[in-house]
């Protein structure tokens, strides 16, 4: 039974008809589309889609602006995103899409206007800031796209579908400490150990990030069973009024909370620096006010870099070479993938594992072998016959 308002009514050939605004004419008059169909559930289901791709979209959300749409997408994400994500995208937000967007009619973007304002972000005329490099360009275009998304979730304007040529350059593959340096720096670290030069071990043979290092408390390894148990991280935000904080939050995600068996020598090491310290206490500070922040300790990883005389690296290296050795090894990538606490083994094939000379060599013998191996099963087969 059609409801009073719906614009649907029956007709004398028995069909269903359904009316809807399709757009608006120059002088403002409204333009009319029609619906058919036999049954009044079909025509008022297709009308309702019509009415959210046409005349809905003109008729609501005039008179809101880019960065009213913005704040209100980036509030929608706030309960279901860590507080360091969150920081993120309201800086990426406030630094690069609301100069050049935030005045702009939600009812007036369109895909071409919304193009050619992105250049200006890629590439700012004012000098407002440097141009994008590949990363922070695919991170605004990435965030522009969603909060369209989400307005045409909203039904305050059409899907568009934006594209542009973004920026492409090719970063150096970060190259992991070769065994030589491996052992020196580790016979430097095991010298006069300290909580502090431990840290960068764990980093170098556990693959653990430099956040999960400072978030590590006493109570997090059992040296008993051998293990160390990966359950937070730390981590410097912007607070967004031009001044930052240090939080401790949740690791990255879900998988990389996990339980790592320590090596022995690491495990002899951490006992005898273990002192009546409760499980409260911070790894690398060593009291239970507050942790050592990524930032603080990268200046004490150079320090120790350079007094065990080894090239000047970033700390993500350790962690690279970690997963770089594992491989060498011949450990497979779904355990080094667990290990690493990516959430499945691409991430793990795309980041860090790099076949070097050596094992391209080793693999090309070892399938020419097999390939001669079996070339020569079959000669002797025909001469057997």
């Amino acid at each position: 039974m059609a409801k009073r308002g719906e614009n649907i009514h029956k007709r004398k050939d028995g069909r269903w008809e359904g009316r809807y605004i399709k757009g608006r004419s120059a002088e403002g008059k409204p333009v009319w589309g029609y619906l058919y169909g036999y049954a009044y559930r079909e025509v008022r289901e297709e009308l309702i889609k019509q009415k959210a791709l046409s005349g809905f979209y003109q008729l609501s959300g005039k008179s809101m602006r880019f960065s009213e749409l913005a704040e209100l997408w980036l509030a929608s994400l706030r309960q279901g995103i860590k507080e360091s994500t969150y920081a993120h995208y309201r800086y990426t937000l406030h630094k690069y899409l609301l100069p050049v967007l935030g005045s702009l009619l939600v009812s007036s973007m369109t895909d071409s206007l919304l193009e050619r304002l992105f250049l200006q972000i890629l590439s700012p005329s004012d000098r407002s800031h440097k141009p994008l490099g590949a990363s922070s360009a695919q991170e605004c275009f990435g965030m522009l796209r969603r909060i369209c998304k989400y307005a045409a979730h909203l039904h305050l304007m059409p899907p568009i579908e934006i594209c542009v040529k973004l920026p492409h350059t090719q970063k150096p593959e970060p190259q992991p400490l070769t065994r030589t340096e491996q052992d020196s720096l580790r016979d430097f670290l095991l010298s006069e150990p300290t909580t502090r030069k431990i840290g960068m071990l764990l980093q170098m043979e556990l693959g653990l990030r430099i956040g999960e290092v400072c978030g590590l408390q006493w109570g997090d390894f059992d040296l008993d069973e051998g293990t160390v148990t990966i359950r937070r991280t730390v981590c410097r935000i912007c607070c967004g009024d031009g001044h930052t904080k240090v939080v401790i939050q949740t690791s990255k995600t879900q998988h990389s909370n996990r339980e790592l068996p320590l090596p022995k020598p690491l495990l002899r090491t951490l006992r005898k620096l273990y002192g009546k310290y409760s499980d409260t206490t911070w790894f690398l500070s060593g009291n239970d006010e507050r942790p050592v922040e990524p930032r603080c300790y990268r200046k004490s990883i150079q320090c120790y870099l350079k007094q065990a005389r080894i090239r000047k690296i970033h700390p993500h290296v350790l962690r690279h070479t970690f997963a770089t050795t594992c491989l060498q090894a011949g450990c497979d990538i779904k355990t080094l993938s667990e290990l690493l606490g990516h959430s499945n083994a691409t991430i793990t094939l795309q980041r860090y594992v790099h076949s070097d000379l050596n094992r391209m060599r080793q693999e090309l013998e070892r399938i020419t072998r097999w390939l001669h191996k079996g070339s020569d099963r079959s000669h002797m087969s025909k001469q057997t016959t």
